[in-house]
């Protein structure tokens, strides 16, 4: 199970440095927002808004007349209004929260990964919609911070591709695998901490641990000099 909290606690912390290193979530929310056929929506929700990355591309790329935003993190309204001051914020876990409202499209970039139930919740959103509405997310797959899971035994968020098949009306998926890469191991800590991305686990490192995992990295994972990282994006658009 996610522990919430933790989500919370570390996403509200990286709100001030999250768009400077979400190097992949902003090439995420460029690809999601590229997939809608349509730009022009009465009623459109962002679940997971964080700091408003995909919220630009919806201001850039799509036409509403109303726009609701969703974030565990209460603090993200203050970013997401300077972006679209007209917002209507809906502040909570997506996973818990019942906005009362039907919309034409939802969409969500990087966020669905930290719900404990993923079916679940994307039949919640997919039964929020109106009659021809459309769901676009993006996730990450069994293969993301593959680097990571491997050497810390960190546990793995995955979505079933085969399930949402069975169960929906699905017009496009895509994966892919990105790698960034840093000059140290430690670097990579750093840059999961600054993206909030390090609410996976409350792991501690001790000085003994920490000198381990960047001898471990160091040998197993680098190319060229640096070491690297691995993504894993998955893109997935419903209709309904």
């Amino acid at each position: 199970m996610i522990d919430k909290t933790l989500v919370k606690k570390r996403f509200k912390k990286s709100l001030k440095t999250y768009n400077e290193n979400a190097f992949v979530q902003k090439h995420m929310a460029e690809k999601l927002i590229s997939l809608i056929n349509k730009n022009k929506f009465n009623k459109v929700l962002e679940a997971g808004c964080s700091t408003g990355i995909l919220t630009e591309k919806i201001k850039e790329n799509i036409k509403f007349e109303h726009f609701y935003a969703n974030d565990i993190v209460s603090d993200s309204k203050t970013y997401i209004e300077r972006i679209i001051p007209e917002v209507k914020f809906i502040t909570g876990d997506i996973e818990e929260v019942e906005t009362g409202e039907k919309y034409d499209l939802i969409i969500s970039n990087a966020c669905l990964q930290w719900c404990n139930d993923i079916d679940n919740v994307i039949k919640k959103l997919y039964d929020m919609l109106l009659s021809d509405g459309i769901l676009a997310f993006s996730v990450f797959g069994d293969e993301n911070l593959k680097e990571l899971v491997s050497i810390l035994n960190l546990p793995k968020r995955n979505i079933n591709l085969d399930v949402l098949k069975n169960n929906f009306d699905i017009v496009y998926t895509e994966t892919e695998k990105v790698k960034i890469y840093f000059d140290k191991p430690k670097d990579i800590l750093t840059h999961l901490k600054y993206t909030g991305a390090n609410a996976l686990t409350e792991f501690k490192f001790t000085k003994s641990i920490l000198n381990k995992f960047e001898t471990d990295y160091k040998n197993m994972y680098t190319e060229n000099g640096k070491v690297y990282l691995t993504y894993n994006p998955v893109y997935v658009v419903i209709t309904k």
